[in-house]
């Protein structure tokens, strides 16, 4: 996929993750959720809009909402008719069999980005803690766990990148404690990678610096070389 479109599947997959994609185009774009690399614009988004939603109150529906509900869907009459049943059931197969098929055959054919830099986050050569892979013209990240890092209940790990104009560093996220991880990176950290030769990791709070900046001291500095 040309970066042009990446840049616009990752903006859908902003505005799908907020709910501001509505109705036919929404339904367009969930269309393209089988493929790895969209599913994982949308995680992304996620991740990165975790915690900004207003906390609501848990509301129990009344009794009189429950029988409006089962009026609509005509749930006595199924429980009294039980072949209509089975044979909205099996309508409902189908139905989602028929769309299964016509999702694969719309989903977008997203090419995987090569690697173009990696960094070693280490304490010596025998003790690698993270694998960093920038891949394509930074526009996506990934990470692979070599071995645990050790850290206390109430602490976080946090990559951040060293901008080449000396500049305030721009965070590239939580280090992950096991495993890979795959993330798709916006505009600002893209920019800040932008002829950055190294990248470096923090000591924060639970969570991440609450500042934006490091707040912790700079545990491992580590250079960005290209593949």
């Amino acid at each position: 996929m040309k970066s042009s479109n990446r840049e616009l599947v990752d903006r859908l997959a902003a505005e799908y993750v907020l709910g501001t994609l509505r109705s036919g185009a929404r339904r367009h774009f969930e269309r393209w959720l089988v493929s790895p690399q969209v599913g994982a614009m949308v995680k992304a988004w996620e991740d990165r809009l975790a915690g900004l939603e207003p906390r609501l109150a848990e509301v129990r529906p009344s009794d009189a909402v429950w029988r409006g509900i089962e009026k609509k869907l005509e749930l006595r009459k199924l429980e009294r008719a039980p072949a209509r049943r089975w044979m909205a059931i099996a309508a409902s197969l189908l139905f989602f069999m028929a769309v299964g098929w016509f999702v694969l055959r719309g989903t977008p054919q997203v090419q995987p980005l090569a690697a173009t830099q990696q960094a070693v986050i280490e304490k010596d050569p025998q003790t690698i803690y993270w694998r960093v892979q920038l891949l394509g013209k930074n526009q996506e990240l990934n990470l692979h766990v070599t071995q645990a890092h050790e850290l206390a209940a109430d602490k976080s790990l946090e990559l951040w990148v060293l901008r080449a104009d000396g500049s305030p560093p721009v965070s590239l996220g939580l280090l992950p404690s096991s495993g890979d991880e795959h993330r798709v990176l916006n505009e600002a950290q893209r920019a800040a990678l932008a002829g950055a030769t190294q990248i470096a990791v923090s000591l924060e709070p639970r969570g991440g610096s609450p500042t934006g900046q490091p707040t912790g001291p700079v545990l491992y500095v580590a250079p960005l070389q290209a593949v």
